[in-house]
């Protein structure tokens, strides 16, 4: 495994939610496209055969909605409330994030904010505005000729400044029933204050998965716990706790050969526990 940190420019975007800098401008101008890679199981999966794809349960897939179906009702499941730290419900979850609506301004700037973009869940129904559970076995397939990937910070929201999510990726298998090594692309805050120093928006790291991968994140003010795309790791020894916290997969251009993700990571969807921690990433080709 290869990691490269490369800062893109020298002036970082406001780390907690909500600053802007030269670059987030520089890096909306960027445009990283992702690869997410052929299924070698049964289950779900989207995108060219010669191409990276993400890997699902059986009948989920990317799912088509609306800024008008941002409403909080939990349909699809992560569109609910967001306590701020005065105990106030907000429009802040990853859908107002990544449309710039509601009480999100949107990632680094609104121009540089992808739109409702499809999500990888269970079937959604816009039209009624119900459906679009979890899949709760998500993980990827890289193709054995790819290039490394390019990470980049896009967002990262917390009511507790000093708790900031850690997010990385993680080794598995092709049956996706192993929680094997994790591998740190951005760090997090820590607790209590000032025992871990976190990396800043739109910074951006360089790295070749193995073969078979998913994404995790650490919620650093809750023991530590960690969430995986593939949730039935959520709530395991020795780390536990985390069986409400979930990673929603986007993509801009999931039917391309080589489409853009968006990584979001929430703590979790109705978030009341004091800190709700959102984590935004685009994950793209090192040379795009």
């Amino acid at each position: 495994m290869k990691t490269i940190n490369n800062e893109i420019c020298a002036i970082p975007v406001q780390h907690v939610f909500g600053g802007n800098s030269a670059c987030a401008a520089h890096e909306s101008r960027r445009g990283l496209g992702l690869l997410i890679a052929a299924a070698l199981w049964t289950g779900a999966s989207c995108a060219p055969s010669n191409a990276q794809t993400v890997i699902g349960s059986p009948g989920a897939g990317f799912q088509q909605w609306t800024v008008g179906n941002l409403n909080n009702n939990k349909a699809p499941k992560w569109d609910d409330f967001t306590l701020n730290a005065s105990g106030v419900n907000q429009s802040k979850n990853m859908g107002f994030c990544l449309t710039g609506t509601g009480d999100c301004v949107g990632i680094g700037t609104l121009a540089s904010a992808p739109g409702a973009i499809p999500f990888w869940g269970m079937p959604y129904n816009s039209a009624t505005d119900t459906g679009g559970d979890f899949d709760k076995k998500v993980n990827f397939h890289r193709g054995p000729n790819e290039h490394e990937l390019k990470a980049t910070l896009e967002l990262q929201f917390t009511t507790v400044p000093v708790e900031i999510n850690e997010i990385g990726w993680f080794e598995t298998d092709a049956a996706g029933s192993v929680a094997g090594t994790r591998h740190i692309l951005f760090r997090g805050g820590g607790v209590p204050p000032g025992s871990a120093t976190p990396d800043p928006v739109g910074k951006t790291v360089e790295f070749k998965p193995t073969e078979h991968f998913g994404y995790y994140f650490s919620d650093v003010s809750e023991k530590g716990c960690l969430a995986y795309t593939i949730s039935s790791f959520n709530d395991t020894a020795p780390l536990k706790d985390c069986t409400d916290h979930n990673l929603v997969v986007f993509s801009k251009n999931h039917t391309a050969t080589h489409p853009t993700f968006w990584i979001a990571a929430e703590d979790p969807p109705g978030c009341a526990d004091g800190d709700c921690n959102l984590t935004i990433m685009k994950v793209g080709r090192d040379e795009d």
